[in-house]
Formats: C-alpha cells, sequence, structure tokens
C-alpha cells in the first residue's frame, strides 16, 4: 500500500481556506452585501445574549414545563431578562469600557482597526503626599 498526496487538490482547497459564503433570501437590490455581512457579525451578539442568559449572568436552567401557559411564560421571562440586559448594557456603556464609537468600516471583510486610545481618567483625589504615611501623625502634620 502506497500513500501520496494529490497536491493540486491540496493546493486548490488551501485557496479557499478562510472563506466562507453568506447567502440569504434578501434580494440584493433591498439589502447590499455589506449590510449582510455585518447582519451576520452581529449574529455574535445575539448568542453572547443567549449563553448569558443560560449560564452566566441569569442562570437560568432548562426548567421543564407541561403546560403550554407555562411555557409560554417562561420564554416571555427569558426574553424580558435578555431585553433587560440589553437595555442595562446600553445604559451603562458610558460607565464602562464600551466602545461608545467604534469605528465604521466601508469595507466590512477588511481586517478590524484599533479604535483610538481613550483619554486618560482624572484622578479622583490627589495623589498622597511624600514621605507621610497615609495617616496623618504629628510627624507629618504642618507646622
Amino acid at each position: 500500500m502506497t500513500i501520496t498526496r494529490r497536491h493540486t487538490q491540496i493546493s486548490a482547497e488551501a485557496a479557499l481556506d478562510g472563506i466562507y459564503v453568506l447567502r440569504t433570501s434578501v434580494p440584493a437590490s433591498d439589502l447590499a452585501s455589506a449590510a449582510v455581512i455585518n447582519a451576520y457579525k452581529n449574529l455574535a451578539n445575539v448568542e453572547r445574549d443567549f449563553r448569558s442568559l443560560k449560564t452566566d449572568d441569569l442562570d437560568l436552567r432548562p426548567i421543564h414545563h407541561r403546560l403550554e401557559d407555562r411555557v409560554r411564560a417562561h420564554v416571555l421571562i427569558c426574553m424580558l431578562a435578555a431585553y433587560l440586559t440589553w437595555h442595562l448594557r446600553h445604559a451603562l456603556a458610558p460607565l464602562t469600557f464600551t466602545d461608545e464609537n467604534p469605528p465604521t468600516r466601508d469595507n466590512p471583510v477588511a481586517p478590524a482597526q484599533r479604535s483610538p486610545k481613550p483619554p486618560p481618567k482624572q484622578p479622583a483625589k490627589p495623589p498622597p503626599t511624600p514621605n507621610c504615611p497615609p495617616t496623618v501623625t504629628k510627624d507629618c502634620s504642618p507646622t
């Protein structure tokens, strides 16, 4: 038994590495290619929210309901929790390190560029006086 590599087939497949196809039922006249790619990339945010619902933040485990009204109520509570999480994330964005103005890209397929550095934060209180411990004693008090 001999094993040989099919170099032409390997190089043809290597040329397609990293390329994926997005297919949609929306006509190209209604939705541009860049909008399709951006919508696909925004799915990561939706998946993050559902993961948050199930595990991290809200810890909503699978609950087995037998009555249809209870299933609907459970789904409603999950969706309200997801909306609340989304709303809080946007409302608290100025207090967190969320990029409030992400740079817009002409080509959504191009590699992402880092946003500019934020200005340094101002200290909340003045730095401690040199040669003085944090507690004031008679030795450090001004004379």
